[in-house]
């Protein structure tokens, strides 16, 4: 379900961490479900425990998951918005660092947004 690239210029935590909130935002993950313990992922993605350790502690701070000791780490009940603005807040920030380097007022950016999004049908 996950996978990591460790050629990325983004940690390998932080790939997780994105990939479980994108998760939770499409429903692949419920509310409740419990999570593959630290070790399971770890030896599936072939990374150091400490790194999947990593990722569930931002998950845990952030409200995405909760861990109880000895029972493991299950998905956390949080209304459906709020876990989708979380996985594209991102690319939100990244997209208004290049057009505030370029210049690109937010009325114009806001345009080709909506123009993006009709022509790509997405």
């Amino acid at each position: 379900m996950f996978t990591v690239d460790p050629k990325s210029s983004l940690p390998i935590y932080e790939q997780l961490v994105a990939q479980i909130i994108r998760a939770i935002a499409r429903g692949l993950l419920r509310s409740s479900e419990q999570m593959p313990s630290v070790r399971e992922l770890a030896s599936t993605l072939l990374v150091n425990p400490n790194t999947v350790s990593r990722a569930y502690q931002e998950l845990e701070s952030q409200n995405f998951i909760v861990t109880m000791r000895g029972k493991g780490s299950f998905i956390s009940d949080l209304p459906i918005e709020r876990v989708k603005q979380a996985a594209i807040q991102p690319h939100v920030q990244t997209l208004c660092a290049v057009a505030d380097e370029l210049s690109i007022s937010n009325a114009d950016l806001y345009q080709l947004l909506i123009q993006t999004r009709e022509d790509s049908s997405c």
